[in-house]
């Protein structure tokens, strides 16, 4: 099983690949998705969470045909259990399901 921190650090060098590749500079990606430089890069460097909303904008800016390619690339013989309250999840206005529809998308298992 991945832990969360794995999951965000794999996201983080997906972006940083598909940035370097579309030859953009931290500083532009960051000015296109109005976050700070220094947030991108801790987010490249897994240090810092994406924002689901963000990872959508990054996918935008660098003409990705979906934000899942930002996602790791598991087989599927792996899975991940990760705790709900480990992603940056709104906390409120999503109901059990809800959550797990999204985490679902991210390829994740719910644990508990």
């Amino acid at each position: 099983m991945i832990k969360a921190d794995k999951i965000y650090q794999e996201v983080g060098r997906n972006i940083r690949r598909f940035r370097k590749n579309a030859h953009q500079t931290q500083a532009h990606l960051a000015a296109r998705v109005g976050i700070s430089r220094t947030s991108l890069a801790n987010i490249e460097a897994g240090r810092q969470q994406i924002l689901l909303h963000y990872l959508y904008s990054i996918a935008e800016s660098l003409e990705l045909s979906s934000p899942s390619l930002l996602m790791p690339n598991l087989s599927d013989s792996q899975s991940l259990t990760v705790d709900a309250t480990e992603l940056p999840l709104p906390q409120e206005g999503l109901n059990r399901k809800q959550r797990q529809d999204v985490l679902r998308l991210m390829g994740c298992v719910l644990d508990n």
